[in-house]
């Protein structure tokens, strides 16, 4: 009985002292100073291309699916709490998702790929990753990505993060 209890205790320390990725954090990451929000400057059509780097395209971030950028991405807040996105090339929809989330501090904030595995000390897993979407004073879409990544298998582990700031240039409305 003594052994369940430190188990239980074992996994508490472990879940309460692995931080979340927090929207207040990837602001403060972000360089780019975004515009109020409006669901009005975040609907439209941009470039899937990345402006910045020659990074992920920007329907790979929202998606994880792989798309060439000849194609464009529409954004559409249907809801306070879910955003459409299509992917199109030439008026023709490709693809099309919704992604749920809230708007918080001038961004739109998507909670994606959470996965918690907690059999530690036999094996242990947990994902995080977070994207906020704005936009600057130019209308172009900024886009901040965090992620987490944590494992142990047998008391041994490791684990990886990062945040990453994009920016796609808006075509029209």
């Amino acid at each position: 009985m003594k052994s369940e209890h430190i188990y239980k205790l074992l996994l508490l320390t472990i879940i309460l002292f692995s931080s979340c990725i927090s929207t207040k954090k990837l602001i403060r990451n972000s360089s780019t100073v975004v515009s109020e929000f409006s669901e009005n400057k975040l609907n439209g059509i941009y470039s899937n291309g990345n402006k910045t780097s020659d990074g992920y395209n920007l329907w790979f971030i929202l998606t994880k699916h792989k798309e060439s950028d000849s194609s464009n991405v529409k954004i559409t807040l249907l809801k306070e709490q879910i955003l459409n996105i299509k992917l199109i090339r030439q008026d023709s929809i490709l693809e099309e998702y919704n992604l749920y989330g809230k708007i918080k501090n001038s961004y739109f904030s998507i909670d994606r790929d959470l996965k918690l595995i907690p059999f530690y000390p036999i094996y242990y897993i947990r994902n995080e990753q977070k994207t906020i979407l704005g936009n600057d004073k130019d209308g172009n879409l900024i886009l901040v990505n965090g992620f987490k990544s944590e494992g142990a298998i047998l008391f041994l582990g490791n684990g990886n993060q990062g945040v990453y700031e994009y920016k796609f240039e808006k075509i029209k409305n």
